[in-house]
């Protein structure tokens, strides 16, 4: 902390040791007004003096303004003249809470940053802010506000801000549907812009992300911030400027009119909100929050391969199928087998039996346990299994006993979707009686993963008059992380119809994502790309499919289909009774490739690497140590050149030699190029600088084709000068 005449106390955090440099974080502490940010970027030095550059930041009183403008704060107030968008909106009978004026109580500094709390005594109302820079180089910051006063307190809005620099000009953002998530979008940022989400999850179509920047950010330049709100349900971003030049992005969840109402000392907190800043593109800006997501996780061992059995069988459970295709997944090197739907009570189509979580009798006369043996034990893979615990059809027993249970206003007509109606887990008899099912399969059965789906948006979010879908998120988290407690060893995957609730709020209980139902590698190459700029790709369930995709009806070659999804955590969705034994034998020598670089993939770090031409795309992976790499080159579409343009490899030692393997690609087409490049049946070494600054000049590619190669370090007396 520092002291000055300006009545301001400054704190200072800094991180060290960031790749490619440090982060410094300054905050200035008013004893009237809330805090404002001074600085988040690159490290400062050490001397800075903060009151000074804090003055070299006020700007001229313009005519026609008031006589003293409200500042740009992390908490701006209505109460102190703030024309735009408040951090708090909330109303009260007793007092006049929604113009709060903050006054500062106290500053303590944490390993992890600030906690600075507020009041203001008018309103009876008590405000904190954590906020620091994470380990992993990302910001964090969380508001949470308490009713002091004795009348109730009724919150509409309460947002994050974070204040970005004036040359943020241009903003990114994400869109989508459903098999097609995490697509990208740009414009230029001059005006207001608003994501409001009102699904109960994120969506397909509102992931909860926004990044802004300097005009022309890329992937491998440009300075910008990207902002992550770690919340799986409604909420609302927004990236916004005043008059006088102020550019700042808001945060937070959604409320329901009348959802949220604090009594007496009742607390309410905003979600995380997560930003990470880089002046040299958005690969780096990823890596921050890959960072993040990976000390989240804390992994144990290594990703398995994945068999999905959905699109093999769908709801036609037959012992001696799923064993035969449980003997082929082994076959090919599979280490996971997971149970789709239809194993439980009734279920033989999408219908019915949701809620009745009991193993069906008719598929399974002697329960479950003797495929679990087999997979386990007989052929020595984990064992998983689907539910869609939140979910129920009318047509089950569970709701013939318990209409009331159900997500809904009663004085309407239900709204149905997948013919599926929300089971209200803010109502503590539905909670206890999922939870019990729940613990009663996870007892009586040797489980070592559940596929946890989540296949509807809410609607009438309600079981009485008052909305509850902020209770029923925070009821599922609730849920969840007993799960974990009593289930250390069992991970759960976050599915909603594909790639519909990803985020860092659900991440906190979860260890991986379905990014998509679409299992189309053409379509996977975009969503995929959307998906990495946030999340590693440990946690991106990527599969491999059938040759005829269930989605699109695209057929792809095996190892177009296969490098798309090693990019991620590699599973197979495709019945393996039906390959030929080429076909497997392809597979299996994929599956061999991604477990023996998937420590490359998982723990190194990840670039998204675009052609100039924008037909082609590389996903680069390096190691921490800079040793070994790996990289998948694929040609999405006709380059715009009769050659393919060569790919540069960031970040390689220079003067360390490489070797250049070429570990699998698609067929070459003889009818695109009459010879292979000089160098491709060649024992190929090259120092870093050459790789990173020349590159390599690859095949031509029919579209939707692909080439993986391996980039290994050689011993000092191999290197090439």
């Amino acid at each position: 902390m520092m002291g000055n005449k300006l009545n301001m106390s400054f704190y200072r955090q800094d991180l060290l040791g960031q790749e490619p440099q440090g982060k410094t974080l300054v905050i200035a502490c008013p004893q009237q007004g809330a805090p404002e940010l001074v600085f988040f970027g690159d490290a400062l030095p050490v001397k800075t003096d903060l009151a000074s550059l804090y003055l070299s930041k006020q700007m001229a009183i313009p005519q026609a303004m008031m006589d003293k403008p409200a500042r740009m704060s992390l908490i701006p107030e209505a109460g102190r003249g703030w024309l735009q968008s408040p951090a708090m909106e909330a109303s009260a009978e007793d007092r006049p809470v929604w113009a709060a004026c903050w006054s500062l109580i106290d500053v303590n500094e944490s390993q992890t940053g600030l906690v600075i709390r507020l009041e203001d005594k008018v309103a009876q109302l008590s405000i904190t802010l954590n906020i620091g820079l994470l380990s992993s180089g990302v910001l964090r910051q969380q508001l949470t506000l308490t009713n002091q006063g004795r009348g109730d307190v009724a919150v509409q809005r309460l947002a994050c801000t974070l204040p970005v620099a004036s040359h943020f000009v241009e903003r990114m953002g994400f869109y989508g549907r459903w098999c097609q998530e995490f697509q990208q979008e740009r414009s230029d940022w001059q005006s207001t812009w608003l994501q409001e989400n009102r699904n109960g999850r994120n969506s397909h179509a509102n992931f909860p992300a926004v990044i802004v920047g300097e005009q022309g950010f890329v992937e491998h330049q440009g300075e910008l911030v990207g902002v992550h709100l770690a919340w799986s349900g409604n909420h609302r971003l927004k990236a916004d400027y005043t008059v006088e030049g102020h550019r700042y992005l808001q945060a937070e969840a959604l409320y329901l009119p009348g959802e949220i109402v604090l009594a007496t000392n009742e607390t309410l907190s905003t979600p995380e909100l997560l930003a990470s800043h880089s002046s040299l593109g958005l690969n780096t800006m990823s890596q921050c929050f890959h960072q993040e997501a990976r000390q989240r996780l804390q992994l144990t061992k290594p990703r398995p391969v994945h068999l999905n059995t959905w699109e093999a069988f769908y709801f036609d459970h037959d012992m001696t199928q799923l064993k035969a295709l449980a003997k082929a997944a082994a076959d090919v090197g599979v280490e996971r087998y997971i149970l789709d739907d239809g194993w439980f009570r009734g279920r033989n189509n999408d219908k019915a039996a949701l809620g009745d979580w009991f193993v069906d009798e008719t598929k399974y006369p002697d329960g479950l346990m003797p495929l679990i043996r087999y997979v386990k034990d007989d052929l020595g893979m984990e064992f998983g299994l689907w539910f869609e615990p939140e979910m129920v059809n009318p047509d089950s027993d569970l709701f013939r006993a318990h209409p009331d249970w159900a997500l809904q206003l009663p004085q309407y007509d239900a709204a149905l979707a997948r013919n599926q109606l929300v089971l209200n887990l803010a109502k503590p008899e539905a909670y206890q009686y999922i939870r019990e099912r729940l613990f009663a399969l996870f007892t009586e059965y040797s489980i070592d993963y559940v596929k946890w789906d989540m296949n509807r948006d809410y609607t009438q979010p309600s079981g009485d008059i008052a909305p509850q879908a902020h209770a029923q998120l925070g009821a599922l988290y609730r849920l969840l992380d007993e799960i974990n407690q009593a289930f250390p060893g069992m991970e759960i995957e976050s599915c909603s119809s594909g790639g519909a609730r990803v985020d860092f709020g659900i991440l906190n209980y979860t260890k991986r994502f379905w990014a998509s139902d679409c299992n189309d590698a053409l379509e996977r190459q975009s969503i995929q790309r959307g998906f990495s700029y946030f999340f590693p790709p440990e946690v991106m369930g990527s599969h491999i499919g059938p040759d005829k995709s269930h989605t699109t009806s695209r057929i792809h070659d095996v190892a177009f289909r296969a490098g798309t999804a090693l990019l991620g955590h590699l599973g197979i969705e495709w019945n393996l009774l039906d390959a030929s034994e080429a076909q497997k034998a392809t597979i299996a020598n994929w599956l061999s490739h991604y477990k023996q670089h998937r420590d490359i993939l998982h723990k190194g770090n990840n670039w998204r690497l675009p052609s100039a031409d924008g037909r082609a795309q590389t996903q680069w992976a390096l190691s921490q140590d800079g040793l070994q790499g790996l990289a998948v080159y694929s040609q999405l579409a006709m380059p715009k050149q009769a050659q393919t343009l060569p790919v540069r490899l960031p970040n390689l030692l220079p003067e360390q030699g490489y070797r250049v393997v070429v570990l699998e690609h698609s067929p070459l087409p003889g009818h695109l190029m009459k010879a292979l490049p000089a160098w491709w049946k060649k024992d190929l070494i090259l120092n870093g600088a050459s790789l990173s600054q020349v590159g390599l000049k690859l095949p031509i590619l029919d579209p939707e084709s692909l080439i993986l190669l391996s980039i290994q370090a050689v011993p000092l007396a191999e290197n090439i000068e």
